[in-house]
């Protein structure tokens, strides 16, 4: 009984570290976004819109990358003027890159 009690109270002090070292240190190669962990270019919303694109995710962030420096944040496809696009958090910019045929359509500093 009493390894038991030991093991649960490791247990417990395992998980509390953990918690702690999340929210005080983040999870190493991630980044916080709308409310959870992720990595970094990986695509958020707008997966429905999927189907519509001709051009990938890795090359749509190579060539946001390419446009605006800072960190890479999370990506979105979404309409912008009748158009799909991949919306890039890079640095303080977001950066709109055409689902179609990956070329820039518009840089924006970030909400």
């Amino acid at each position: 009984m009493r390894k038991r009690i030991i093991a649960v109270a490791v247990l417990a002090v395992v998980v509390v570290l953990a918690g702690a070292t999340l929210a005080f240190g983040g999870a190493r190669g991630l980044i916080w976004d709308d409310g959870h962990y992720a990595k970094p270019g990986s695509l958020d919303d707008g997966k429905d819109l999927l189907p519509q694109t001709k051009v990938s995710l890795s090359a749509a962030v190579a060539t946001a990358q390419g446009s605006a420096s800072g960190a890479l944040g999370q990506v979105d496809l979404e309409q912008f003027h009748g158009t799909v696009v991949y919306s890039v958090d890079v640095g303080g910019s977001e950066v709109r890159v055409d689902a179609g045929n990956g070329k820039v359509v518009a840089v924006t500093p970030r909400d």
